[in-house]
């Protein structure tokens, strides 16, 4: 425990929302037992200012789950995301040849698309679906050939949320269909060995013509079928784009969960009519991506257009300017900016002190979420420090684990709209009082990085300075007399 040397001030009377009690509670503090001698001070009033933070950009490519869909959220108006891929020839497309040295020919029999919704997942206690919006609706999907190539530009090395390259407009191939986030494709075991097909799935029919022009360069011994870069310069790749009238986002697979596949059969030959496919796998790529966007035109909050506005990183968005809330939100990088500017004060207790806990403490807006169309976050949030030009700077790090401090959700299974996220800023808090703080210095909160352009996840935080859910520093202060 640090000693104090400053004496307690009257002024600081105003930052104590409860004292100490006559009833003596023993502590643990390390090696250090709390005799009764020690006053416990609880402390919650401290301002704590949030604002909105965009980041200038979201690496959306590199995922082995892609997000693709449309819907209309009540606050960040309409999302959407379409999904950009190289399809990879896999392995040559070569006829067969029999032992008389003579070449089986192949016949198209018809060229679909397989992809597959991500499957449910248990995450701290509940079951995430990965899919945001109402799914009881139809949803349509078409697909569309890339005519550009997938070439990051010099000096970078990932494309962005808001990136796209250039398609064909008439699209080979479509579906309408009522996702049923499990079983959305007709499985003909006979016909097809798709390893992932008893977890459903959907098949998309795709254009004749460019089936058959596959097979022409296969009974042509055409070396686009044979080499993996003939092959994409022949076929580039595709895009999956989300119907404007859609409802809903999933995250779908790639690599095997994701395929163009063309059945075929042989001809001429004892096995002719025998059905056979090749698959065009869509892999994990550093060049595949998605394109995310939100147009924050929301038609019950007005303000909700504002944040369209934060065009650059070293620009904020003060939560008084939107209804006394701040936003985070996967794929458009939203992060809440807190600045907690008085904590030093804890300087002026008294005597010989300590923290015994420090806890930053926020609930979502009431009413803002939903478990059957926007469910609250199932990723447990990171924090960060920042500057005046919210960059990152570095991760808040907890000195038991030295892993950078997450947030804990904590329920109130009583009163579900009492429950709230609780960071630890135990460490934090006391180098602040051994060190100072700067005045620019503050936190952002963010879904982890790592994620963030993979994510649909969103979370609105209340901030009112009335309100009993706004943003707290709880404090947990030891004075010993």
């Amino acid at each position: 425990m640090r000693k104090i040397k400053s004496i307690v001030f009257v002024s600081m009377l105003v930052l104590l929302s409860s004292c100490n009690s006559d009833v003596f509670e023993e502590h643990e503090i390390g090696s250090n037992i709390i005799d009764k001698s020690t006053e416990v001070f609880s402390i919650d009033t401290f301002t704590v200012n949030s604002s909105t933070v965009k980041m200038d950009s979201v690496v959306t490519s590199n995922y082995s789950n892609v997000l693709l869909g449309k819907y209309k959220d009540p606050y960040f108006g309409n999302i959407k995301s379409d999904f950009y891929g190289e399809v990879d020839l896999q392995s040559a497309f070569t006829l067969r040849t029999l032992s008389s040295g003579d070449k089986v020919g192949v016949k198209f029999d018809s060229l679909i698309f397989i992809m597959y919704h991500q499957g449910s997942t248990m995450v701290n206690g509940r079951v995430n679906d990965h899919f945001h919006g109402d799914t009881l609706k139809e949803q349509s999907i078409s697909i569309h050939r890339v005519t550009e190539d997938f070439e990051f530009p010099e000096n970078v090395y990932a494309y962005n949320a808001d990136d796209e390259l250039e398609f064909d407009a008439e699209a080979i191939g479509s579906s309408v269909f009522v996702p049923k986030r499990y079983v959305n494709s007709i499985f003909d075991e006979a016909r097809d060995k798709d390893p992932s097909a008893e977890k459903g799935g959907l098949r998309i029919k795709m254009d004749d013509a460019l089936g058959l022009e596959i097979i022409d360069s296969v009974n042509n011994g055409s070396d686009i079928v044979k080499n993996g870069d003939d092959w994409s310069t022949y076929f580039k790749g595709i895009v999956l784009k989300a119907g404007d009238n859609n409802t809903a986002m999933f995250s779908y697979q790639t690599g095997v969960g994701m395929k163009m596949r063309l059945y075929y059969s042989d001809t001429e030959y004892t096995e002719a009519g025998v059905a056979r496919f090749h698959d065009f796998p869509i892999n994990k790529k550093s060049v595949n991506f998605s394109n995310y966007s939100s147009d924050f035109n929301s038609d019950e909050h007005d303000y909700m257009k504002k944040i369209g506005l934060i065009d650059e990183l070293e620009n904020d968005l003060p939560s008084t300017e939107t209804n006394n809330l701040s936003f985070l939100q996967g794929g458009t990088g939203l992060m809440t900016k807190i600045s907690i500017p008085h904590i030093e004060n804890l300087n002026q207790m008294g005597l010989t002190g300590g923290i015994l806990k420090a806890e930053l403490v926020f609930s979502p807006q009431q009413n803002s979420y939903d478990e059957d169309f926007y469910p609250l976050p199932f990723s447990n949030f990171e924090l960060y420090t920042t500057d005046k030009k919210n960059k990152f700077i570095g991760g808040v790090v907890d000195s038991r684990t030295n892993n950078i401090v997450t947030s804990t959700y904590v329920t109130n299974y009583k009163y579900l709209d009492e429950s709230y996220y609780m960071f630890d800023l135990t460490d934090y808090v006391n180098q602040i009082l051994l060190n100072g703080q700067k005045y620019d210095d503050a936190l952002l909160i963010s879904i982890p990085p790592s994620l963030i352009g993979n994510s649909m996840e969103r979370l609105i935080i209340d901030n009112d300075k009335k309100s009993d859910t706004r943003i707290k520093l709880k404090v947990t202060y030891v004075v010993q007399n």
